[in-house]
């Protein structure tokens, strides 16, 4: 009976791998888009931050201690924003080492258990490579399930079915024909044993 149900289990096994492969894709790009707009969102929000103390530096540097010590407000305010400045300007030099990739890991944790997440995503880049691979093995299972979709269109035709049955039963030959001397000898020795 397993010969019958091979294509059709063929069928299921490719289906349920291409539905993985679409899902893998799904989360990929999921955690990628999540990714960006977190870093981008968490990029603004600082450099506001940065931005407001900037602002707050400069008014009370030039009344506050830094005035007092140097003996010129005017310096010590150019002092702190020159600080403040450079560590602006590192922020932006470094903008995507900080926030573009250190998303990826939180997001993959969210959208994967620890036995199915993928490995070595560290960077957008590493996560745009994940992405084509998942898309070269969607490309597979879709071929995959055509491939068995149409062994098992021709698998459950009549006459496929028929001469299955009819092997099955020993009344097969090796070219998927009847094999009529053991038919008829089947049939003559069921009528000849019956009780009369």
């Amino acid at each position: 009976m397993s010969d019958f149900s091979a294509p059709a289990d063929n069928l299921v096994r490719e289906a349920t791998g291409y539905l993985n492969a679409q899902l893998d894709n799904v989360k990929l790009r999921t955690v990628k888009g999540l990714s960006k707009g977190t870093s981008a969102i968490a990029k603004l929000l600082l450099i506001f931050i940065v931005a407001g103390a900037l602002v707050t530096a400069l008014s009370f540097a030039i009344i506050l201690l830094l005035g007092e010590l140097i003996g010129s407000y005017a310096g010590a305010a150019f002092i702190v924003s020159g600080i403040l400045l450079i560590a602006i300007i590192l922020l932006i030099a470094l903008r995507n080492r900080i926030f573009k990739n250190s998303f990826i890991g939180m997001y993959t944790d969210v959208f994967y258990q620890d036995d199915t997440k993928p490995q070595g995503i560290n960077s957008h880049e590493d996560l745009d490579e994940a992405i084509r691979k998942t898309e070269t093995r969607i490309k597979k299972e879709e071929a995959n399930i055509s491939n068995a979709y149409t062994q098992a269109k021709a698998f459950y035709t009549p006459k496929h079915l028929i001469s299955a049955s009819l092997g099955n039963f020993g009344f097969g030959d090796r070219f998927g024909g009847i094999n009529l001397t053991n038919l008829i000898s089947k049939v003559v020795l069921f009528f000849l044993g019956r009780k009369r």
